[in-house]
């Protein structure tokens, strides 16, 4: 009775002082409401107060009380102190909320009648806590200084648990430092699928900074059930059993810091179920593509775990800006199998790179750079390290790669790849069907010797799927520079480039270094056709080789091989390795049998353009010494006497006016037995000199690791001669 009229006289002295806030306490939680939310507050039966259209029953309340505090409308605050937290509302959405505070687990339920949006602010800090909210209604969290250690959980393990389907806004406030933790070790009543987990679609902001510690090895880190967008703020993922970040439908990247590691698997991944990648770029308005867009601020990524991606999606990763920082190691994951699990940078059905700078770590086994079914590159800078070592699955080797797709279009952009595991592929593209024939003994295909060679067999591919394309047509192309120092493992020989489908360089830069035996620099099993750029391959193998064609149809291409052919088609007919409108200056230091241009047979070569060829090397064993092209569309030259190469020396051929056609020169002394010479300008018939000078030519329209083109310079010393066929 005392309680009672305590309350009633309070309430009557409250209604004279408008301008004040009546404080409703109700256990930890208080609700503040002005005078002009109150109305009419009513008793029933001596046993319920109304205010504001909530009911309190009076044996719960501790006080009531009137002070200046300001009511702000929509606000919830949560603030911690260890196990312990304290709850305040605003008035006007106090009949909308169901608010229960067990030591420091706080759950808040939203009335289905709710209508606005209610912002929740989390401070202070709780050693064993929680804050759990459901509803319907959109809502922002707000976290202004919070740390929340869940022990012994309420209603899920989580240290946040948003149940609500909506938008709901993850502000962490400027200038503070934010900490999560959920239970290592709920019960399956309240197993929880993230330490921050939130049903609905989740923005990210603010200027603080958010720590993140998940300890359950069946949760993410931060999870959320529809989209996930994340602008200015800082979120450090430092643990996690699963997940770093794990978002359906998708996850977009604006500006901000986002730092994830010591996680049990991927670090960010996008998932939508059964949704698959289509072929095209959604925009991310479509809420339904499992997509990954990064167009802004500065990722650090960091995987360890079996098969782990540090970014996944089965749809798109779109990347136009900002800065990433992946780093991924780790085994191979072979709980499938017929389908294992390699680690990866990126791992998406499509990977699109417009801008931005991308710089990868790859180490482990057989780890890739980037995995996907297309991979296209407009701009932006990529950048992969990869030292991932090969390992043998059903008795197949398994190298690293650095870009893995089944199709790849490098447009544009800066590209830099460095492989020095064992057996590993810089590029590796297309697809088929693999037979072997021929043969008996050792570890190559079909056997003992290399495919085809003696006492080996041959290898054909078939059902070729796939494209390869550097450059736009007609256009120009990207900087690709791919440095190759790894070894063979088994039959697999290390790459830098290797495409079962056809190569189109249409543009660009290409600088390929490779050091070890097997180790090519551009090969395919079908065609390959160089249309423009400029291109450098330094190689111990072939510097380019394919199954099929060869054609310079444009650009300046320089081969560089010191273990086998400069260039080797194996197309094995007319047209085997032909010169167009392009350029190519190819050769060999090996010595013999290892040729410039290597088709096996000279009459295979053919000549349809104005275009540059110089070559030097030795003739092939067993191949055809034929010093004649069929329909030579401009005058060449094979010449099988020894020309004695001498590095610091810069050889000119020109006419017998002095005009120059073609200047080269070579970084080595060299001798050369067979050697093709072809320039625009050259006529059957007439004679051509080779003289030389000691220092290059003054002015080249092309000057290209010692292919100079479009130089009037002539030079002094007489070297050799030819009359041109």
């Amino acid at each position: 009775m005392k309680k009672t009229f305590a309350l009633l006289l309070t309430v009557s002295l409250w209604t004279t002082i408008s301008a004040q806030t009546l404080n409703v306490e109700v256990g930890d939680v208080t609700y503040l409401i002005s005078a002009a939310q109150a109305g009419d507050m009513t008793f029933d039966n001596g046993q319920t107060l109304t205010i504001a259209n909530k009911e309190y029953t009076l044996a719960n309340i501790n006080q009531i009380y009137i002070d200046d505090s300001k009511v702000t409308d929509d606000a919830v605050a949560v603030v911690y102190n260890g196990k312990s937290a304290k709850v305040r509302v605003a008035g006007n959405i106090a009949q909308y909320l169901t608010v229960t505070v067990n030591g420091a687990h706080v759950g808040i339920e939203q009335s289905e009648d709710l209508e606005q949006e209610i912002t929740y602010t989390l401070s202070g800090a709780a050693d064993d806590g929680e804050f759990y909210m459901r509803g319907s209604y959109k809502a922002s969290v707000e976290l202004a200084g919070v740390s929340i250690t869940n022990v012994t959980p309420v209603w899920s393990g989580a240290a946040i648990y948003i149940k609500n389907g909506k938008r709901i806004d993850i502000s962490v406030k400027r200038d503070t430092e934010n900490s999560l933790t959920d239970c290592a070790s709920p019960s399956e009543a309240v197993a929880h699928k993230g330490c921050l987990w939130v049903k609905g679609h989740a923005e990210f902001k603010g200027k603080g900074t958010l720590n993140v510690y998940g300890t359950y090895s069946q949760a993410h880190a931060v999870k959320t059930g529809e989209y996930m967008t994340f602008k200015n703020c800082t979120l450090n993922v430092l643990s996690a059993g699963l997940d770093g970040v794990h978002a359906s439908q998708f996850f977009l990247m604006e500006s901000g810091l986002l730092s994830i590691g010591g996680v049990g698997y991927d670090a960010l991944q996008a998932e939508l179920d059964g949704a698959t990648y289509t072929g095209t770029t959604a925009d991310h308005e479509d809420e339904d593509t499992g997509n990954i867009y990064i167009e802004g601020g500065e990722l650090s990524l960091t995987t360890t775990a079996k098969g782990a991606k540090c970014i996944k999606s089965d749809s798109i990763v779109v990347v136009t800006d900002g800065k990433l920082t992946i780093n991924a190691s780790g085994s191979v994951d072979t709980t499938d199998s017929t389908d294992p699990s390699y680690v990866a940078g990126i791992s998406a059905g499509k990977f699109e790179h417009d801008g931005g700078t991308i710089s990868m770590t790859i180490k482990g086994t057989a780890g890739r750079g980037v995995k996907a079914t297309d991979i296209v590159t407009n701009g932006g800078t990529l950048s992969i390290t990869n030292s991932a070592g090969a390992t043998t699955i059903s008795n197949d080797v398994k190298g690293a790669k650095g870009l893995k797709a089944l199709n790849i279009a490098l447009n544009a952009g800066t590209i830099d790849i460095t492989m020095s595991g064992a057996a590993g592929k810089a590029i590796r593209c297309g697809d088929g069907t693999q037979s072997s024939s021929g043969g008996g003994g050792g570890g190559w295909p079909g056997g003992g010797g290399w495919p085809g060679g003696p006492g080996g067999g041959s290898t054909t591919w078939t059902n070729i799927t796939g494209s390869y394309s550097q450059g736009i047509e007609g256009g120009t192309g990207p900087t690709l520079t791919v440095n190759i120092t790894g070894a063979a493992s088994g039959s697999s020989s290390a790459k830098a480039i290797k495409a079962i489908c056809d190569i189109y360089v249409y543009g660009g830069i290409t600088e390929v270094t490779t050091t070890k035996s097997g180790a090519e620099g551009l090969e395919s099993k079908s065609n390959i056709y160089i249309e423009g750029g400029h291109h450098y391959f330094k190689c111990y193998d072939d510097c380019i080789n394919a199954k099929g064609k060869i054609f310079f149809n444009g650009g300046a291409t320089v081969c560089y091989s010191t273990g086998n052919d400069a260039v080797d088609s194996n197309a094995g007919t007319k047209g085997a390795i032909t010169i167009g409108n392009g350029a190519v200056l190819a050769y060999t230091t090996k010595g013999s049998p290892e040729e410039g241009l290597d088709c096996d047979n000279n009459s295979y070569i053919q000549i349809t353009g104005n275009g540059y060829a110089v070559s030097a090397g030795a003739a092939q064993v067993g191949g055809s010494s034929s010093s004649t092209i069929t329909g030579a569309s401009q005058g060449y030259a094979f010449l099988t006497s020894t020309l004695k190469y001498q590095n610091g020396r810069y050889y000119t051929i020109s006419d017998a006016n002095g005009n120059n056609l073609v200047t080269y020169n070579f970084p080595v002394s060299l001798n050369s037995t067979l050697s093709l010479f072809t320039a625009k300008g050259m006529v059957s018939g007439s004679t051509y000199y080779i003289k030389y000078n000691t220092s290059a030519p003054t002015y080249a329209e092309t000057s290209w690791h010692g292919l100079y083109l479009g130089s009037a310079t002539t030079a002094a010393t007489s070297f050799t001669s030819f009359k041109a066929k």
